[in-house]
């Protein structure tokens, strides 16, 4: 990463993403202002990063946009919130013609923060009986979703991704109080981004475009410049060898004619999930990231408050991060999501679960009976230091987890109270397939493209499921026909 980073300097980088990406939806744009995917706001979006960049070659494309908008069918799926945010945005949109466009849509109003403080913000800007209604639904946001220092997705559950959009969206808020929180918020954005340059990698919508674009423009905001260039180095670094900005950042494929959450090409999906939706969202933003001025001032020091449910640990051989609390299997990291040289080796898991999809029970990283499709259930889970504590249940047994971090080793105990550990297999820490290992002994597995192994106090088996992570196919790393074992994750020095 050697080029600078200044404030400018990192504005101008960003302005280039945009206008490359404002030119390809221009491109993907068809004759009927839609475009070549199905997408919910993608046409409200990439109007507003068109009128803002102000090139004349975008103008028809602009038109279309509007005809699409006015056409539209608002059902129950409608995202009024989304596309009046970015309407409002818009330079050249009257108020007849925005009013035309959304005429008599119903808000949804989900009971998630980052749709609820969308909402609330386009309200502020509205009559009196909005700007009233704006101020009893950040009564109700900091009472069910701000849990210092975190936003909350849902009660309960904590998402990287949305976590940043709140955030994000609170940074202009014309409320100093709300100003503040999204500082506060925005401090711990950055340690979990760190200089991994993935802002979120725990949570709902882990490695998705979406919460990357909104934690740099916030980043960028509050003047975290080398987080905010990391961030952006990966997203230059992936435009490069996709040509576009994939939806998930982390699976890098090209786009298929039926993406998806339960299509191997796209891993990491969601029901809800569009393209153009992503990519139109994540243009505006870095193009929104271009038009503030440098703050008055760089952080020095991170704030001292803690997130209980989260463990952020750095050190100069891994960046390894959990989330021990939520209700689904996306919510909670049972083993660390852990980069090393620059790689993900362990990677976020679970996914949509509502609908089918590449994620099942196995795809935890968690003790399982293979044989008998049993699999672990994480229960909870607790921070103390530098050590996690998990507890799980497994087919009417108790198991416990213990994950003690140094500064070059990470060291996993397992332990399933079983009447009987034949088919029990331990740790299934699972990997991205394509990663080259060698197994020099029965009990270790080196991965010597990123100078670490992986040392068991009992023989290691290395096995390819079909199972699915958010970056694609993974290969399961086990300790068979035990009831307790310890492994070592080991770095080997420079």
């Amino acid at each position: 990463m050697s080029l600078p980073v200044t404030h400018s300097d990192l504005q101008e980088r960003c302005l280039r993403l945009a206008r490359l990406l404002a030119d390809q939806m221009a491109d993907h744009q068809g004759e009927d202002g839609n475009f070549v995917q199905h997408s919910f706001y993608a046409k409200a979006y990439a109007l507003a990063l068109w009128q803002n960049l102000g090139d004349a070659r975008h103008h028809p494309k602009s038109i279309s946009a509007i005809n699409a908008l006015k056409n539209e069918k608002q059902d129950h799926l409608y995202h009024r919130e989304f596309i009046e945010y970015a309407l409002e945005r818009c330079p050249d949109i009257n108020f007849e013609t925005r009013n035309a466009i959304l005429r008599n849509a119903l808000y949804q109003s989900p009971r998630v923060a980052n749709w609820r403080i969308l909402g609330m913000r386009i309200r502020q800007s509205g009559s009196w009986h909005d700007k009233l209604r704006a101020e009893l639904d950040w009564l109700y946001i900091r009472t069910r979703f701000w849990r210092a220092p975190v936003f909350m997705d849902r009660p309960g559950c904590f998402s990287a991704q949305y976590h940043a959009f709140c955030a994000a969206l609170l940074t202009d808020s014309p409320i100093p109080a709300q100003r503040e929180i999204a500082a506060k918020a925005t401090d711990l954005i950055a340690r979990i981004c760190g200089t991994t340059g993935i802002p979120n990698l725990v949570g709902r919508g882990a490695g998705q475009s979406f919460g990357t674009v909104t934690a740099l423009y916030t980043l960028l905001k509050h003047g975290y410049r080398v987080e905010a260039e990391a961030i952006l180095f990966r997203l230059e670094q992936t435009l490069l060898l996709t040509e576009t900005l994939p939806l998930k950042l982390l699976a890098p494929n090209p786009l298929p004619h039926d993406p998806g959450p339960n299509n191997p090409q796209t891993p990491g999906w969601y029901s809800y999930n569009r393209h153009y939706d992503y990519l139109a969202f994540s243009a505006f933003w870095l193009l929104r990231a271009t038009m503030d001025t440098i703050p008055k001032s760089v952080p020095t020091n991170h704030s001292t408050a803690k997130a209980d449910l989260l463990l952020i640990k750095d050190t100069r051989h891994y960046n390894a991060r959990m989330c021990l609390r939520g209700k689904a299997s996306y919510d909670v990291t049972p083993a660390p999501v852990l980069i090393t040289n620059g790689h993900v080796f362990v990677p976020p898991t679970g996914g949509e679960e509502d609908f089918p999809s590449l994620y099942s029970p196995a795809s935890q990283p968690l003790p399982a009976f293979a044989g008998h499709e049993a699999f672990g259930a994480f229960t909870s889970g607790t921070v103390n230091d530098t050590t996690v504590n998990i507890a799980f249940r497994l087919a009417g047994f108790r198991g416990r987890r213990s994950i003690t971090f140094h500064e070059d080793e990470i060291v996993i105990h397992d332990q399933v109270r079983a009447d009987d550990s034949s088919g029990l297999h331990l740790f299934r820490l699972l990997v991205p397939s394509g990663l080259a290992f060698e197994k020099p002994a029965g009990n270790r597995i080196d991965f010597p493209d990123l100078n670490l192994h992986l040392i068991a106090d009992h023989p290691l088996q290395i096995a390819d499921d079909g199972l699915f992570a958010v970056t694609g196919l993974v290969k399961t790393i086990f300790v068979p026909n035990q009831s307790t074992a310890t492994l070592r994750i080991v770095w080997n020095p420079s």
